[in-house]
């Protein structure tokens, strides 16, 4: 099938007079809560349209969450949607993600065999994605439990559309008893069934990622009234059936919930001078996790030695200049090629890589020019969310993902091929030592990858940046790359061993 007939038919399917007006099956409002906070809600709305005489069921979620971020509001929103049959079958999802202020990126899905054709904003084919017809829908879901009828003791796993990573993914579904909970709101405790979900693990660059389980409590008809999972980064997060004006009743600032102080990793020590170290030594505890030697990245600056269970030591030197061994390969053409967030080849984006590098042909003069100019003229703000690189180049403002990827695509621009590294950084926060989580730049010159932070703009990295992964962002549209994270935040304990300075 054509990518613009495909588009046409994502397009029909979404937004066609007949879903406006079609029956509702149904609606539903649950509040958000992170710890004890409320933090924003779930919508989810299921109606019956007609599509070419057949009637299919289009069900959205919509999240909105607000909370704090150190000394900024942050508001994050995703709307996910699938397009079934009456049996569950699912021929069409629709997401709409919303990266930094205002910014939306709408990819539309229709099954064709065993892929899935994308197209991005109702115009831009993108990579298919890999399907399995026996995935069901968002509204066959809500009603799993009460078509299955299960009893304590039983289990059932069924297959749902990750739409934030594009991929098919199993679920087991464990029923464990019957509990007395009591709901927010509630004076009494109400018997409730709960069953533990819980997803297959995710590749990420070469490494398996446990999604985080969740835990759902249904009523006496089977319906899920409560459900509540851990979010790294984000803490507990639980969500509980209510009306819309509860779920979507205005949360005063003073009130909502800091996430900042789950990014931290606390420390004992302090470390003096730490983007001026040049080597370091520490000793790296990851819980739940059963292969923790791959939980951090090794390569020429960053080695993994002395793995005990679920510790290990890691070993960092500082990065400067053409320092360090170069290799005889080549990158691929993706780390200069331009890409959904890396947008390279935008018109802005190529503006400011000349305006920054001038006439300077060396590469890695090229790398630090570009790395001067983000630093000296970008904002710092922290209510950006993974903005792409074109909208970057246009507020310059955001926090270090927008600092990392606008000099990634600067560098590009320039023809310096480039990729984000993502990892922790050694940051005293009101006054207290800690590791944070960061994103910076790397640039490949004279056959090696070298670090440069333009959210520092010191033109090195000392060796207080530990590095998790690295990805160049070709073909992506998600926030895969950001997955090997969730094996880190959260369940990581940092001592400091030794340090060495200049």
């Amino acid at each position: 099938m054509r990518p613009w007939l495909i588009s046409l038919i994502a397009l029909s399917l979404c937004t066609s007079p007949a879903f406006a007006q079609g029956k509702v099956l149904l609606d539903t409002w649950d509040a958000a809560y992170l710890g004890d906070g409320k933090a924003g809600y779930v919508h989810t709305l299921a109606r019956e349209i007609d599509h070419d005489g057949t009637k299919l069921i289009h069900t959205t979620i919509e999240l909105r969450l607000r909370v704090k971020r150190f000394d900024g509001v942050v508001e994050m929103a995703m709307d996910t949607g699938t397009i079934e049959t009456k049996a569950g079958k699912v021929v069409g999802t629709v997401t709409k993600q919303y990266f930094g202020k205002q910014l939306q990126n709408q990819v539309d899905g229709v099954v064709v065999g065993k892929k899935l054709e994308l197209t991005q904003n109702g115009k831009i084919p993108l990579k298919p994605a890999p399907w399995n017809p026996e995935v069901i829908g968002l509204y066959k879901q809500q009603a799993l439990y009460k078509d299955r009828n299960p009893m304590p003791g039983d289990k059932l796993s069924f297959l749902t559309f990750e739409p934030s990573i594009n991929l098919v993914i199993k679920v087991e579904a464990n029923v464990k008893g019957y509990q007395e909970v009591l709901l927010k709101g509630s004076k009494q405790k109400t018997k409730l069934l709960l069953v533990e979900q819980v997803p297959d693990k995710v590749e990420s660059n070469g490494n398996k990622v446990q999604l985080p389980l969740m835990l759902v409590w249904l009523d006496e008809k089977l319906e899920p009234v409560k459900s509540q999972s851990e979010i790294p980064g984000l803490s507990r997060i639980t969500l509980q059936r209510s009306t819309k004006a509860q779920a979507t009743a205005p949360i005063p600032v003073d009130e909502l919930t800091d996430i900042s102080t789950g990014q931290l990793v606390r420390l004992k020590n302090r470390i003096l001078n730490p983007y001026d170290t040049t080597a370091a030594v520490y000793r790296l505890t990851i819980r739940d996790d059963d292969n923790v030697a791959t939980t951090f990245s090794r390569d020429a600056r960053q080695q993994v030695k002395n793995v005990r269970g679920n510790t290990f030591e890691l070993n960092v030197k500082a990065s400067k200049g053409l320092n360090g061994e170069a290799s005889q390969n080549e990158p691929a053409a993706e780390f200069l090629q331009s890409s959904y967030f890396i947008n390279s080849s935008d018109t802005k984006v190529i503006e400011l890589a000349r305006k920054a590098v001038g006439a300077e042909t060396d590469p890695w003069k090229k790398a630090l020019a570009v790395e001067r100019w983000v630093h000296a003229n970008m904002k710092v703000t922290p209510d950006e969310a993974l903005a792409p690189a074109d909208h970057v180049a246009r507020t310059l403002e955001g926090d270090c993902t927008e600092y990392s990827m606008l000099a990634a695509a600067m560098c590009r621009a320039v023809g310096v091929p480039s990729r984000t590294a993502i990892g922790l950084i050694y940051a005293d926060v009101k006054g207290a030592p800690c590791f944070a989580f960061h994103m910076w730049t790397e640039v490949w010159i004279s056959g090696r990858w070298i670090p440069i932070d333009a959210t520092l703009g010191k033109g090195y990295v000392g060796a207080t940046h530990l590095k998790i992964t690295d990805h160049s962002w070709h073909d992506e549209r998600t926030m895969t790359p950001l997955f090997p994270v969730i094996r880190v935040v959260g369940r990581v304990n940092i001592e400091v061993l030794s340090v060495e300075r200049r």
